[in-house]
């Protein structure tokens, strides 16, 4: 078994010369094996084996055994080791999250602190039986070339967790190795493990794939089903890895620059072949949410389907991310809703308009600048805000007045930016509506004595007239 570690170890170029490695220990056999084969691989690669314990306080006494094991272990095999007791339940009240998921961040924030601050690498007990589980579940619940592609032997994970931040390496020797080597490298060695009841527990998803599923399927299909599996899963790796590739070049063309947004251009999303279309829109999700959790194949789809939708249409995607169809563009924003506000202008006057980000001047003019607004005014205040429903507009003289949301419509304004807009009002009357003409009642005629000069600007390029200033 630890010729195939050591292959497995060259393969995926896991370990340097005197690196550090901290193995994720429970006490279980996978985590106990590991530990002893990086033990048995310390010096030749000149390695600093250390582990990590997590008690979770959840079974007692059990609990506390599986702790003393691995204290006396660590002890035995001269590994230095750091424990944490956590009250699990306590945290997942708190949290609000399910046992198993809250446990298992509750571990991973342990570790990835301690390999941060130690500088180490994280070895994981995971293995090929692992691996077939954890394809099958993917397969049954409609993953992707993504989700089939399993466990990765290595993986970099950007970690960030209050002052901490950087890059954990994390690396599963045991990969390639199947559970029965495992025990039996184990019983060879006299060497004893853990077993957690919890892991007998049909209940558990895994635990049903584990003990129903794959053994029924290797007595009536593949007696080999375990490495088909494995195969399988990095069939897949080596199409993911493909269309990563392939799928960030055409993200790129499609993509819109515009505000820091995430915008792709619907038509030349629809030239590319339907699997990179998904490849593009999991680029664009990945971009604004930062990362995949939760997004499956039918999510994917769902954005595709906006494509052929009419503008206005918008979904929303776990994470807290909305995707939504402006005119010929797919626009990507977290979903942070724009409150109501209503601010006093004095004339003349400039206020900071912070739920938007700029600035509005009213200053006594008698003629309008580049980029600002004239308006017929006597009085020495406004009032500023955004629109609000009902909200009723006219542009043209000799016309009525039409509903607001009708002329965003005509206009093609995104309905994004629709609440962005500033609107002037006096007398209980809009007068202006930014980016379009004067009511008519208020635009100045060629005897009016006098005007209000109105200016908007973003902060940012108010900042920067300062500084030039």
């Amino acid at each position: 078994m630890i010729s195939r570690v050591l292959e497995t170890i060259h393969g995926c170029r896991m370990l340097e010369e005197e690196d550090r490695v901290m193995v994720a220990l429970s006490g279980g056999p996978d985590s106990v094996a590991l530990m002893l084969a990086l033990k048995e691989l310390e010096e030749s690669f000149s390695l600093q084996v250390s582990a990590a314990h997590v008690n979770h306080l959840l079974r007692g006494e059990e609990s506390e055994e599986d702790e003393r094991f691995v204290r006396r272990l660590c002890q035995e095999a001269g590994v230095p080791l750091e424990v944490q007791r956590v009250d699990t339940r306590q945290e997942v009240e708190r949290s609000g999250e399910n046992l198993q998921s809250c446990a298992r961040r509750l571990r991973y924030d342990f570790f990835f602190q301690l390999a941060l601050s130690r500088n180490r690498k994280v070895a994981t007990g995971h293995m090929l039986n692992d691996q077939a589980e954890t394809f099958l579940m993917k397969l049954i619940r409609g993953a992707g070339p993504a989700g089939l592609s399993g466990i990765a032997p290595l993986r970099a994970i950007h970690y960030e967790q209050g002052t901490q931040t950087g890059v954990v390496r994390v690396l599963r020797p045991l990969l390639e190795i199947s559970r029965l080597e495992i025990l039996a490298y184990l019983e060879d060695r006299k060497q004893g493990y853990r077993e957690d009841r919890s892991n007998r527990d049909l209940g558990y998803h895994r635990n049903w794939v584990r003990h129903e599923l794959i053994p029924l399927l290797e007595n009536r299909v593949n007696p080999a089903l375990v490495e088909t599996l494995h195969r399988s899963s990095q069939l897949f790796q080596e199409i993911e890895e493909y269309l990563v590739a392939h799928g960030k070049e055409a993200f790129e063309q499609c993509r819109v620059r515009q505000d820091g947004e995430i915008r792709l251009r619907i038509e030349e999303l629809e030239r590319l072949p339907s699997i990179i279309q998904k490849q593009v829109v999991r680029q664009g999700v990945r971009s604004e949410k930062g990362n995949l959790d939760d997004i499956t194949l039918k999510h994917i789809a769902e954005v595709l389907k906006l494509c052929s939708s009419g503008s206005g249409r918008e979904i929303h995607l776990p994470g807290g991310l909305k995707v939504q169809r402006e005119f010929e563009q797919l626009r990507f924003t977290r979903e942070i809703s724009l409150p109501p506000f209503r601010y006093q202008l004095n004339v003349p006057g400039e206020i900071l308009i912070k739920e938007v980000g700029k600035s509005i001047v009213a200053r006594k003019a008698t003629s309008a600048g580049k980029g600002t607004t004239l308006i017929k005014w006597g009085d020495n205040r406004l009032i500023v805000r955004n629109r609000r429903p009902g909200d009723e507009y006219r542009v043209s003289p000799g016309s009525g007045t039409q509903k607001l949301k009708e002329l965003f419509q005509r206009e093609r304004i995104p309905r994004s930016q629709r609440d962005r807009l500033l609107i002037v009002e006096g007398n209980n009357e809009i007068m202006w509506v930014e980016g379009f003409p004067p009511h008519p009642s208020y635009r100045i005629s060629g005897d009016d004595p006098g005007a209000v000069e109105i200016e908007v600007c973003s902060e940012t390029s108010r900042r920067e007239g300062s500084l030039k200033g």
